[in-house]
């Protein structure tokens, strides 16, 4: 398996990106669709959106599971299951390539990544692969484990959703504290919301960067940049992950000002990175114009 994630930071083969899982991958579009937005903080174009009933997520909610019964199950399907068909989605599927991989690699305990949020399928396997061997726990809205008979299954695949009161505020720290314990690597969408292909980083909070502050790990930024095809050009772009220097807390500054420089410098890094690398436009998105 290792060597299987490894393929992904060899060079772009149009090929290979050609193999399609034809119901999971939007088809190719011949002119260049438009989004109309109003706020790029909270607007939500996910495809699931609207669609799904949420589940509250409270106090009863079961972050951690430490049954020998549900840990064999949960090795079974992140490992056996999950990592390979990620690994399909995203090489065969996307093209995905990953670049400086090395970062990851000398990072011996826990840590954050921050990326933006592009593309519900990508984004759900991604990290499962650019973090190998290491395991990988994503913070996601409360929708990820709403569908019903599916739960314990995303569960199972590292989801840990956000709470939905203080009550449960409590047990979600813990399964944060329990994730670092354990040394895995948590996965964070600062952005929040879907914006399919987008080829900027919107504006996000800081509010998230509170975890790396107050536990004193790094946080990684993780960017995605699309790049068209140089074949296909009329196909969905593939997709290049640029992996950013490891970001440190400021320890002299005070809470809210460590957090918020935190974000900046992750932040900044992520709009220099799309810049640099010029990301490539295949959904374009105009801001509504106010009547």
């Amino acid at each position: 398996m290792a060597e299987l994630v490894d393929a992904l930071d060899s060079g772009s083969n149009e090929l290979q990106t050609f193999v399609q899982v034809q119901v999971l991958l939007p088809a190719p579009q011949m002119l260049m669709k438009t989004i109309y937005y109003r706020d790029e903080l909270n607007d939500d174009f996910a495809p699931s959106n609207g669609k799904i009933k949420v589940k509250k997520i409270g106090d009863k909610y079961k972050y951690v599971h430490k049954s020998p019964l549900w840990k064999f199950f949960e090795i079974l399907i992140y490992r056996l299951i999950a990592t390979p068909i990620g690994f399909l989605i995203c090489f065969f599927g996307f093209g995905t390539r990953i670049k400086n991989k090395k970062v990851l690699r000398k990072m011996k305990g826990s840590y954050f990544i921050y990326g933006n949020h592009t593309n519900s399928l990508h984004d759900s396997f991604a990290p499962t692969l650019f973090s190998f061997p290491k395991r990988v726990r994503i913070i996601t809205s409360p929708d990820a484990v709403s569908i019903k008979g599916i739960g314990s299954l995303v569960n199972m695949m590292g989801a840990i959703p956000l709470p939905s009161d203080m009550k449960a505020s409590v047990n979600f720290l813990e399964a944060l504290n329990y994730a670092v314990k354990k040394r895995n690597a948590i996965m964070i969408y600062p952005e929040a919301h879907i914006w399919p292909y987008y080829n900027k980083i919107r504006p996000f909070k800081d509010a998230s960067f509170i975890y790396p502050v107050k536990m004193s790990l790094p946080a990684i930024p993780v960017t995605t940049v699309y790049k068209q095809r140089k074949i296909f050009k009329k196909m969905y772009p593939r997709i290049v992950l640029y992996i950013g220097e490891a970001v440190y807390p400021n320890k002299d500054l005070p809470v809210n000002l460590a957090r918020e420089d935190m974000r900046d410098r992750v932040y900044n890094e992520m709009v220099k990175t799309v810049k640099e690398k010029e990301s490539f436009e295949y959904i374009r998105y105009e801001k509504e114009k106010e009547s």
